[in-house]
């Protein structure tokens, strides 16, 4: 019964935190992403996700003895990071437990769990981080010059003077007294 309210709760919980990143990702804004560990098996869920740049991935572990340690060492985490200036340690731990890296530029960063993987084998997954397109430069519209515009702003007030010309015509036409 135990492990049966375990898997509920963590099925909720994945469900909860991937709304919280697809609302975070939509807004435009770096978003937070999650990677869960442990719970009912040795594995990280997503293994494998794709993230824009600047955006940040916090680690849960929801049971079982773990860590999250980059392939090219520059994260080992578990309760904190190692060396985040806040007393963090990456040492593996069955406790529950967060972590949160930020990823600010693109590439691939492979992860694993120590005590269950290595690079590329056994508890592992890849974070794949993309560019952030470049913005749309707001372009004015082209001018063609000085008698060009003035060309144009003659022709649109001769267009309308001609429109309300039709207007009051038919105006007039339409209260014409009839035979």
């Amino acid at each position: 019964m135990k492990i049966a309210a375990a898997r509920g709760i963590a099925h909720a919980l994945r469900c909860a935190l991937l709304a919280s990143s697809l609302v975070a990702a939509s807004s435009g804004q770096a978003a937070q992403w999650f990677v869960l560990s442990g719970g009912a098996g040795v594995a990280f869920s997503p293994q494998f996700l794709t993230i824009h740049a600047g955006d940040s991935v916090t680690f849960l572990n929801l049971g079982g003895y773990h860590n999250a340690v980059a392939d090219d060492g520059s994260f080992r985490c578990a309760h904190g990071c190692d060396g985040d200036g806040q007393g963090g340690s990456g040492n593996a731990s069955d406790s529950l437990w967060f972590a949160t890296v930020a990823f600010p530029n693109a590439g691939t960063v492979g992860y694993f769990c120590e005590p269950h993987g290595s690079p590329g084998s056994g508890m592992y997954g890849t974070i794949e981080v993309v560019a952030l397109p470049p913005p749309v430069p707001v372009v004015p519209a082209p001018s063609g010059g000085a008698k060009v515009d003035a060309l144009l702003a003659f022709a649109l007030a001769l267009l309308g003077f001609l429109r309300l010309r039709q207007i009051a015509s038919c105006r007039a036409i339409e209260s014409a007294p009839r035979a």
